[in-house]
């Protein structure tokens, strides 16, 4: 009996321990996150305000080596996978830097959502009353990605289709949207907002057995 009650003391004092670290480590995460969105954020708009602004002559992205042929005004980095493209330089210059900001800002919402329902998961329990809503967050942001990657086609199309011979925004948006949509991270949506249906149900049930004690 005495060493059960040591072994169970030493769970708890673990666990504690271990709340203790998730909570760091999410308050150090949004610190972070809030940091660098805001230098990518002002690199962002610097360099499109620099776009807006001035007289861009080229713009750069990445193509890949394997492509159809390039229109007149497109030559290929020499030793690198990217292009210079000329046409439309002004809002080629923007678009042009969305395919980076684009991925990392949806990885790091998503992420934040995360950390911030284990968050109050752990400090509050799985039936609390604010889990549901930031559950729900957290599966609609995920099941939403096929949003991001329209907007993410959309702008690779629009630049495929000022550096490649006879290209256009349709015939490019197809593949690029393709290539941008992934049906697992949609499932994992999915699956989170079950998830949240039935913490939907276990905090009617909490509330009921809460009312009756």
């Amino acid at each position: 009996m005495y060493r059960g009650t040591m072994h169970l003391g030493g769970v708890m004092t673990v666990d504690s321990w271990v709340l203790s670290a998730v909570r760091l480590v999410a308050r150090l995460y949004f610190v972070l996150l809030a940091v660098g969105l805001a230098v990518l954020a002002a690199a962002a708009v610097g360099k499109i305000g620099q776009s807006l602004a001035g007289e861009p002559t080229s713009y750069v992205f990445e193509l890949g080596y394997d492509h159809p042929p390039l229109a007149d005004s497109a030559r290929m980095v020499e030793g690198a996978p990217l292009v210079t493209g000329h046409d439309s330089p002004r809002l080629g210059s923007v678009l042009a830097e969305l395919p980076q900001l684009l991925p990392t800002l949806y990885g790091a919402v998503v992420i934040g959502l995360a950390l911030r329902a284990l968050d109050l998961a752990r400090e509050r329990g799985l039936f609390c009353d604010g889990l549901p809503h930031r559950v729900g967050l957290l599966g609609w942001a995920l099941a939403g990605q096929p949003v991001w990657a329209l907007v993410e086609a959309t702008t690779t199309a629009y630049l495929r289709s000022q550096v490649l011979a006879g290209a256009t925004v349709g015939g490019e948006l197809g593949p690029a949207f393709g290539a941008a949509l992934e049906w697992s991270t949609v499932a994992v949506g999915v699956g989170v907002l079950l998830l949240r249906s039935i913490i939907v149900e276990g905090v009617g049930m909490r509330r009921e057995l809460d009312g009756t004690v």
